[in-house]
C-alpha cells in the first residue's frame, strides 16, 4: 500500500496521471474455447512508418541483372536511358549517385556541377536512383543542375548494367565512413538531407570517364559510401586539363 502511495506522489510530481500505467479492461470471451486474446486490439495496427526509414529496406532487384563493371579500356554499356559516346561526339563522365539525400552524393554531385561549368566540351552526367520528383526537390534544395544531364533511373536498370548493386553493411555503415561523414559536416556544411522512400541507402555508386568513342578512360565503382571520386583525375584522362 506504502509502495502504491509512493507511485502515485512521484508521478503527479513529474505530471503524469496515475492512469497513465494501468491496463485496460479486459473482458474475456465467455466461449471456453476462444483464444485468450481474441478481444485484444493490435497496438501497432495504426503505426506507420517514416519515409525516412523506408530508405534502409532492402529495395526490389532492377529488371536487369547486376552485370560486371566496366573496366579500363571496355567500351561503356548501353541502355535506353544512357547511351555513350553521345550524339554530339563529346567525352563523358558520368556519375552513379548513391541517393538523393546523400552528404557524400551531394559532395559528389557540386564537384560534378562546378567542373561541368568549368569545361564546356565535357559531357557531364548524373544518374539518380530516387524518383523524378525527388531528384528535382534534391537538385532545388542544392541550387540546381546548372550544365550537369540529370538521368533518372527509378528501376535501377542503368545502374545494374554498370554492374552497381546493393552494398554490404560494412560499406555502409564501417566506423570509417562514419567519421568521413561528420567531417564533411563539420568542415563543409554538408549533412545529408530527407531521404525520399524512393531511394535507397544501399544502392552503390561509382564514376566513370569515357572518350569520344565511348571507351573507358577512367573509374570505377565506390569502395565504400564515403569514396567520393577525384572528378579532377577523371577530367585529366579525356584531356580536360
Amino acid at each position: 500500500m506504502f509502495a502504491k502511495l509512493t507511485t502515485k506522489i512521484a508521478l503527479r510530481k513529474a505530471g503524469i496521471p496515475s492512469s497513465a500505467l494501468s491496463l485496460p479492461e479486459y473482458q474475456g470471451s465467455k466461449d471456453p474455447n476462444a483464444s485468450p486474446f481474441a478481444n485484444v486490439s493490435n497496438p501497432f495496427a495504426n503505426l506507420t512508418v517514416p519515409n525516412s526509414l523506408k530508405s534502409w529496406a532492402t529495395p526490389p532487384p532492377p529488371p536487369v541483372e547486376i552485370a560486371p563493371a566496366p573496366t579500363l579500356g571496355t567500351r561503356a554499356p548501353g541502355t535506353n536511358k544512357l547511351r555513350l559516346p553521345v550524339e554530339d561526339g563529346r567525352p563523358s563522365i558520368v556519375v552513379f549517385l548513391r541517393h538523393c539525400g546523400c552528404p557524400f552524393a551531394e559532395k559528389t554531385f557540386l564537384d560534378l556541377r562546378r567542373l561541368a561549368n568549368k569545361f564546356p566540351r565535357v559531357n557531364f552526367i548524373a544518374v539518380s536512383h530516387s524518383s523524378q520528383k525527388a531528384t528535382e526537390k534534391w537538385l532545388s534544395q542544392i541550387g540546381g543542375k546548372w550544365a550537369v544531364t540529370v538521368i533518372v533511373d527509378e528501376e535501377r536498370e542503368v545502374y545494374a548494367c554498370w554492374g552497381l548493386g546493393l552494398s554490404t553493411t560494412y560499406h555502409l555503415l564501417n566506423p570509417w565512413t562514419q567519421i568521413a561523414a561528420r567531417k564533411l559536416g563539420t568542415q563543409e556544411g554538408l549533412w545529408g538531407r530527407e531521404v525520399d522512400s524512393s531511394g535507397n541507402r544501399w544502392q552503390i555508386g561509382g564514376s566513370w570517364a569515357t572518350d569520344e568513342t565511348g571507351v573507358i578512360r577512367w573509374g570505377a565503382v565506390s569502395k565504400t559510401a564515403d569514396d567520393i571520386p577525384d572528378l579532377v583525375e577523371a577530367c585529366k584522362s579525356l584531356g580536360a586539363y
